[in-house]
């Protein structure tokens, strides 16, 4: 469902990183990172646009990330 670009990116918001830290990080630009949390935000049902809904949702999928391990 989700790329491993975009789990990437949930799992540096779940650390609550900033988009241009994000973006540094991943020696990608600002808008690529827009662009992911938009797809992010697409693909996963009830999720809002809001910052804080999407980071309330990365911080869960890191801890389910985690269980898995």
């Amino acid at each position: 469902m989700l790329t491993s670009r975009e789990c990437e990116i949930i799992r540096l918001i779940a650390l609550g990183l900033p988009t241009r830290v994000i973006a540094d990080r991943m020696c990608i630009s600002i808008e690529t990172v827009k662009s992911h949390r938009k797809n992010i935000i697409r693909k996963i049902p009830d999720l809002t646009d809001s910052p804080k809904a999407l980071l309330e949702f990365a911080i869960a999928f890191e801890k389910e990330r985690e269980k898995s391990l």
